[in-house]
């Protein structure tokens, strides 16, 4: 899954990261600090709202906004 986030900095990214880490500790994270969208994208869940919506939850838990970037025809 990949979501749009507002982090603006490596600090900003290791935070979300430590976050997703701490709350999901059997997936696969990484963060595109290089692209517009600031994209967050995770391995290791299964793509779908409710698990999206977990992962929202928990990036706003680390003071960030992430939105899911829902796949093509989803």
């Amino acid at each position: 899954m990949r979501f749009k986030t507002n982090a603006k900095c490596e600090g900003c990214r290791d935070t979300i990261l430590a976050g997703m880490n701490k709350k999901f500790p059997n997936a696969q994270w990484s963060m595109e600090l290089d692209s517009a969208d600031k994209v967050l994208e995770v391995h290791g869940l299964p793509e779908d709202s409710e698990h999206a919506a977990q992962v929202e939850a928990a990036v706003a838990e680390t003071g960030f906004k992430g939105s899911w970037i829902r796949p093509d025809g989803y």
